[in-house]
């Protein structure tokens, strides 16, 4: 029979050890699988959210623009009036004086220049981009400048609200650079400009 020498049974038990602690050091230090930790995924999902919330809140910031409305000729109205455009809706507020009790037409004109201070008439007609015919504020065809009446008190004093889903501040039925014109009668919703009579104010739309 053939025996080992105890030399070598000691050098084939060493090696047998070594080979166990070589696989055990394998399976503790296995690789890192491709899948990132759940605490990875979650920092990723949130980040990505915050930029959607970013995006969010740059499309839907408010604009703003104000006016400040002089007389025309001898009528002494003034006033100023502010606009503010949040998602597609624009908020008219604001407050004009002097002006006689009553009811008194209340539009958007295309043109921002007041060069003409005794007729207004350098502020050109109703801005109506889409060619449209004149309108209630409520009416599926309108002007874009047709903003309907505003009313004055006893004391000649009309205090404007109200919102608008039609103008903008901006794209193609903005009305930034344009003029809004008060005038001396009211809009009567007839054609082709309400018959709302003479003007008696106006003032260039300008942003904020």
């Amino acid at each position: 029979m053939y025996l080992l020498s105890p030399l070598r049974i000691t050098a084939q038990c060493l090696l047998i050890v070594v080979l166990a602690g070589c696989d055990s050091d394998v399976d503790s230090n296995a690789p890192l699988s491709d899948t990132p930790p759940a605490s990875v995924e979650n920092d990723a999902a949130t980040a990505s959210q915050t930029k959607s919330d970013s995006e969010n809140t740059n499309t839907a910031e408010t604009m703003n623009a104000t006016c400040n409305l002089i007389a025309i000729g001898d009528s002494g109205v003034e006033g100023t009036i502010e606009f503010v455009q949040n998602a597609d809706k624009v908020k008219i507020t604001g407050e004009v004086r002097g002006l006689q009790p009553g009811k008194h037409g209340f539009h958007v004109h295309e043109k921002g220049d007041l060069s003409d201070t005794q007729t207004g008439k350098s502020a050109g007609g109703h801005f109506n981009p889409t060619d449209q015919p004149h309108g209630k504020p409520s009416d599926e065809q309108r002007h874009v400048g047709d903003l309907g009446n505003i009313e004055a008190d006893e004391n000649g004093v009309a205090k404007i609200e109200m919102t608008d889903d039609v103008i903008t501040l901006s794209g193609p039925n903005s009305i930034i650079g344009r003029s809004l014109m008060i005038h001396d009668g009211e809009d009567q919703f007839t054609q082709p400009t309400g018959d709302a009579g003479g003007r008696v104010a106006f003032g260039k739309i300008e942003r904020k």
